[in-house]
């Protein structure tokens, strides 16, 4: 599994507050996230179900972060998900076959 960072300073700055210190921590240099707001991000990937990992790269691949995502018009919110849900199907094919070939590659093989 490989995990899509390129969107990581956009989504950091746009919203994510730290306990206690956001407002001072990114304060000074708006174009870099702090460390308490990439570790913010971070935290609640990782604690993230597999499906809102899933989803949170999607939307990543597509250049949209949470924070804009519900800023948006029903409308283009809806397009956006439309999108999101086509391509999870995609990767959960894509998994299923690399499954599969895996599993007949095992009871395949001589003992």
């Amino acid at each position: 599994m490989t995990i899509d960072f390129s969107n990581l300073n956009t989504s950091a700055s746009a919203g994510v507050s730290t306990s206690g210190n956001s407002a001072s921590a990114g304060a000074g240099n708006k174009s870099k996230p702090s460390f308490q707001s990439l570790l913010a991000e971070l935290t609640d990937y990782v604690n993230g179900t597999p499906g809102e990992r899933m989803e949170k790269m999607i939307l990543a691949r597509l250049g949209v972060t949470e924070a804009q995502l519900k800023n948006m018009p029903p409308e283009e919110r809806e397009k956006i998900m439309e999108k999101v849900r086509e391509m999870l199907k995609k990767e959960m094919e894509a998994q299923r076959q690399i499954q599969q070939k895996a599993s007949g590659v095992q009871t395949s093989t001589p003992v």
